[in-house]
């Protein structure tokens, strides 16, 4: 029969994302899909984007699509279109996951020009959700254990994840109040802040080395809707996150 076309696979490549599962006969799987894309990434580039980042949320990078999603052609062609902002948000994440994650990668890369954060604020899910969460709790409890003046709540650290808290511990336990915190590490991220990996984690290394022995620590609250239904498993977008995090030398807490 025909090839699927990209919407397609797409609609059939999410839920094993979402559910942060791979296929058991994902080395068959891929590289057909990938086969596909390399010859419909030019005209859907909108799907291609959302079928790298449920590939690469599996921790499966394809390199022949890669090359072609961070081609001079492909970007010109998307900014002509109405969706160019959210592409370009999909390929500045996944810009900043090759560099963390695919470091054999040696293909182009997303030009510096059109990097943008992933997100800017806190998902407007998140902030429906609110009610239903534990966050209101957990920020209620660190006022009083530390004060207001000792965390970011909603914080959004470059490539463009949102942070339920984010502190600054030293080796015994003690959180250090933001007053003595560098300005660069409290400033909230702007539209030109590179979500190269080098740049971030050489920032991250600079101020964890300005305060010798702090380290910043993201608190998590993990709330069902983070979880694949009736699991302890982590839907792929937030897992993803995780790791980034970890690997840009944030320490992670999950509540």
């Amino acid at each position: 029969g025909p090839p699927l076309l990209p919407q397609v696979i797409q609609k059939l490549v999410f839920p094993f994302s979402r559910m942060n599962y791979r296929p058991s006969n994902h080395s068959e799987l891929f590289p057909k899909l990938e086969a596909i894309l390399e010859q419909k990434a030019g005209s859907s580039p909108l799907a291609t984007v959302n079928i790298l980042m449920s590939m690469f949320q599996l921790s499966h990078f394809p390199q022949t699509v890669l090359h072609q999603v961070f081609s001079p052609a492909f970007i010109t062609n998307v900014m002509s279109t109405p969706y160019a902002l959210i592409v370009r948000r999909y390929l500045s994440l996944l810009d900043a996951a090759v560099e963390l994650e695919f470091r054999e990668y040696s293909g182009p890369r997303l030009d510096p020009r059109y990097r943008v954060l992933m997100f800017e604020h806190a998902l407007t899910a998140d902030e429906a959700n609110r009610k239903y969460s534990y966050k209101g709790l957990v920020a209620e409890a660190l006022r009083q254990l530390v004060g207001e003046e000792c965390y970011r709540q909603d914080e959004v650290l470059p490539p463009g994840y949102c942070t339920d808290f984010l502190l600054w511990i030293n080796r015994s336990g003690t959180v250090l109040p933001l007053s003595r915190v560098p300005a660069a590490a409290k400033a909230p991220p702007t539209h030109t802040a590179s979500p190269g990996t080098a740049a971030l984690r050489s920032s991250v290394l600079a101020l964890t080395s300005d305060l010798q022995d702090f380290a910043p620590v993201v608190l998590s609250v993990n709330d069902k809707w983070h979880y694949c239904q009736n699991s302890d498993i982590l839907v792929g977008s937030r897992a993803m996150r995780d790791r980034h995090l970890r690997l840009l030398g944030y320490s992670l807490v999950q509540v």
